[in-house]
């Protein structure tokens, strides 16, 4: 009778594990050398924003030029500079679909820039160096 249970225990933990493998192997993996940009959030603009979604920062990873998405879901990009006097130009502007992995930034742009992705009615920031 233990051993029945033991076996049964056993059975379930490894199909348990499995699944959770099995899972994580459809994830999108990151760069090697990506620097993950990390997001506040900024303002909320409800469009229809559901009451009881969580409010999670999207996650993007960086190397170079290139942005990495690895989340799979729609958002707006936007990159700004800033002056002296905090006053902000938008340099960069697109439109990221879900089932986009990666977008090339301009060659053009250098220095320290603002990042903000606008998820629904979300809008995260973050700084940005190119």
């Amino acid at each position: 009778m233990k051993a029945n249970a033991l076996f049964t225990r056993t059975a379930f933990l490894a199909a348990t594990l499995l699944i959770m493998v099995s899972a994580r192997a459809w994830e999108p993996l990151p760069p090697v050398a990506g620097v993950r940009i990390f997001f506040s959030l900024a303002d909320i603009r409800p469009e229809p924003l559901h009451p009881h979604a969580p409010v999670v920062a999207p996650q993007v990873e960086q190397v170079g030029h290139t942005l990495y998405f690895l989340d799979e879901t729609e958002l707006f990009l936007n990159i700004y500079s800033v002056d002296e006097e905090e006053n902000e130009t938008l340099e960069y502007q697109t439109a990221v679909s879900s089932s986009t992995t990666s977008v090339q930034l301009p060659d053009d742009l250098s220095g320290t820039y603002i990042i903000e992705v606008v998820v629904g009615g979300l809008y995260f920031r973050g700084e940005i160096e190119l």
